[in-house]
This record gives structure tokens, C-alpha cells and sequence, in this order.
């Protein structure tokens, strides 16, 4: 028996033995038990695509979190960062890490009434006269289904917009502290993040729903960039080299009817599109219990991921965080982080941040980027609140 199968069969017996324990105390166990092993050689790799690189999902990320960079001397940062006193060789390796959430998330529920997503997304912006940074923040259900009987939904909120930290809490008071923002339509922003559409307002909105219909009829999702069906959704392979083989036939059709920039190198830009694809399938599609570990094992064979260690994600949860950079535009490089909960296999946050950084009128520069934390994916048979206000 090779390695991989050792340690896939160990981590199963851990799992069941940790069922109907708390996710963060399943997860230290787990991860203890990991640390332990025998460090699993990589295994011969499925057929590659290119070296990794991010640009198809920085195009369809539906909501951009800002995060400030601080001065040398500042000890405040918005983007959340590792947490664990854990020495790097005694960490588990992206490779463990990602195996053992693929052992979990086959146990998940396999159906229901309803495949239900809820993200928080936290953004921040340079404030009209660029002397703060401000922090945004909202809420994003989807209550997909496929009964004839029931409707399909997605439920909105404004959660409200404040200072991001003490240092531009100082510079909003010292300018009145206002409490709603209106951007004039010619600032400068230098393409790092977009002129809101109306004002900014301080206080939280009300939650809107809208009735998904039109083309979203019958659809489960979208995958590379297409809305799918249920009965696509369903035929997603649950086996790791047929699921790779699947996804890359995708993203050939998808390629070819691409409008590519001068320059684009399309074997990077294939990689990153399949790393994407399997975020996105573990992390909002529908897609079977085995679809949904046979993309972390994909992700557990592609090269450029790294272990990070413990992470604190932006709603406060503990999980294990794996690293990888990307050059997303010639020039501009971006620093993600994948924040995974190994004892349930539940991604819990991504957290995007370029390099590169824009400089407030004090001569303070910030970091940008973006995060979306998942604070439900699954299955279910509740049914949706459904507020009064309706889109």
C-alpha cells in the first residue's frame, strides 16, 4: 500500500471517530494526528496544465475587500494573518491539509430542499478627499433548488460602512465624522477599485430579495464562467482524474472564445483557471459530496500552494491557511490566502491582497484587495427568511 492510501485511510478512521465532535476540536485533532505522520511523498502528478496564475477569478470575484497596509512602526493590519506559535517544519504540509479536507467533505449531506451559500464580503475604500480608509461590509445568500414546488432566492444586505482601523478612526473624526460619502465620478483610482455607484451610507441597509428566474431558471450555478444546470451539476465526475479531465475540457471551450490580451500566456492562465474551478466547486456549487473532496485532492497535486499555518479569518473563525501568489496582470501580483477548516472540509475565507499599494494624500500607503468569508454552504431543508423589500 503506497503512502497516499496510508494516509487516506488513517485520516478516514480519524474522521469517523471524531463524528458528533466540534468542528474547531475535530479540526485540532485531526491536524494533530497529521502533523504526526510520515511526510506523504507528492505523488505523480495528474496531467498539467501550466503553472498557476490568477486572472479569470479576479475578473468574476463579486466583491472586492480593500485592505490598508500600514507605515513601518504601525502594528494594526486588516488583512488577517497567521496566528499559530507552531514552528514551520512541524506544520502539516497544504498537501495534508487539503487531503484530510477532502476525507471530511465526503461525509457531508448529499441533497435537500435547498443548496444554500451565505457570504460576508468586507471591502475597503479610500474615502472622496483620500485621507481614510473606509471599511464596507455586506451579506449574500443563495437559495438554490430544484422542486418544481419551490422558488429559488438571493437575499442582499448593506452591513454598514465604518473607519478600518484606530489610525482612520483619528482622520475621520478630525473631518467631522461623517456619515455618508458620495465620490465624485472622475476620481482617480489607478483601476484598484471602483467608483461606487451611489453613496456610501454608515448605517447598515435593509436585507432585499429577488426571486431568481430568466436565465437563472433551472440553473445551479456557474462554473468557468457559464451558468449550469442541475443536470450538469449532477454529472460532474466524482473521481479526481476524471473531474480533472472534465474540468480542463471546460476550460478549453472556454479559452477559445476568450477575448485574450496581447501577451497572455494561456497555459498560466489555463492553471489558474482549474485551481479557481475547484475553489469554487468545494466552495459554492451543489455539486456531489465525492466532486467536491476529488477537487481538493486536484488542488492537493497542483504546485504553488503553501501552508501557512493556524489563520484568524475575518469573521474570527480558526482554520489552517494556504498561500499561493499570482501575477493576476503583467506587473501586478496578488497574494491569496485559502482558509480551509480540515475537520469539516469547509472552506471558511479567501483573502485576496496585491502587492502593489496607493498612496493616501498624508503620504500613507495602503495594500488592496479583497475577501469573502463562507459562513454557510450546504444543504438543507429550512427555508429562507424572505424580508419584505423586494428587488
Amino acid at each position: 500500500m503506497n503512502h497516499d492510501q496510508i494516509f487516506k485511510d488513517r485520516a478516514r478512521v480519524l474522521d469517523e471517530d471524531l463524528a458528533g465532535r466540534a468542528s474547531t476540536a475535530g479540526a485540532d485533532a485531526l491536524l494533530a494526528e497529521i502533523v504526526r505522520l510520515e511526510r506523504v511523498p507528492a505523488r505523480r502528478p495528474l496531467p498539467s496544465a501550466g503553472r498557476a496564475l490568477l486572472g479569470l477569478a479576479a475578473a468574476t470575484a463579486a466583491v472586492a475587500v480593500i485592505t490598508p497596509a500600514m507605515l513601518p512602526g504601525d502594528t494594526t493590519s486588516g488583512v488577517p494573518q497567521p496566528t499559530t506559535s507552531v514552528s514551520a517544519a512541524a506544520r502539516p504540509t497544504a498537501r495534508q491539509i487539503l487531503l484530510a479536507a477532502a476525507v471530511s467533505v465526503e461525509k457531508a449531506r448529499a441533497d435537500g430542499d435547498y443548496w444554500r451559500t451565505v457570504t460576508v464580503s468586507r471591502s475597503t475604500k479610500i474615502d472622496p478627499t483620500r485621507s481614510y480608509v473606509l471599511e464596507t461590509s455586506g451579506s449574500f445568500e443563495m437559495w438554490m433548488t430544484q422542486r418544481p414546488d419551490l422558488e429559488s432566492w438571493r437575499i442582499r444586505q448593506d452591513l454598514g460602512v465604518k473607519p478600518a482601523t484606530p489610525q482612520d478612526e483619528a482622520a475621520w473624526r478630525a473631518a467631522g465624522a461623517p456619515t455618508r460619502w458620495r465620490y465624485p465620478k472622475d476620481m482617480e483610482t489607478k483601476g484598484m477599485f471602483s467608483i461606487p455607484f451611489g453613496p456610501l451610507e454608515a448605517a447598515a441597509g435593509e436585507r432585499v430579495v429577488e426571486r431568481l428566474h430568466g436565465k437563472w431558471e433551472g440553473k445551479a450555478g456557474d462554473l468557468t464562467g457559464e451558468l449550469i444546470t442541475w443536470k450538469e451539476v449532477r454529472a460532474i465526475p466524482g473521481e479526481p482524474d476524471k473531474l480533472r479531465s472534465y474540468l480542463e475540457e471546460r476550460i478549453t471551450r472556454h479559452l477559445l472564445t476568450a477575448d485574450l490580451g496581447p501577451g497572455t500566456d494561456v497555459e498560466q492562465l489555463r492553471a489558474q483557471i482549474l485551481r479557481q474551478d475547484c475553489v469554487d466547486i468545494i466552495s459554492r456549487l451543489p455539486a456531489s459530496p465525492e466532486a467536491r473532496a476529488s477537487a481538493y485532492r486536484i488542488l492537493a497535486s497542483l504546485p504553488g500552494i503553501r501552508a501557512e499555518g493556524e489563520m484568524t479569518d475575518p469573521l474570527g473563525r480558526r482554520g489552517q491557511a494556504l498561500s499561493y501568489r499570482i501575477e493576476a496582470e503583467p506587473g501586478l501580483f496578488t497574494e491569496i490566502r485559502f482558509v480551509v477548516d480540515p475537520g469539516t472540509g469547509l472552506p471558511l475565507a479567501e483573502v485576496w491582497t496585491w502587492t502593489n499599494t496607493i498612496e493616501l494624500a498624508n503620504g500613507r500607503r495602503m495594500e488592496i484587495g479583497h475577501s469573502t468569508s463562507f459562513q454557510a454552504i450546504g444543504w438543507t431543508d429550512e427555508r429562507p427568511e424572505l424580508p419584505a423589500s423586494r428587488s
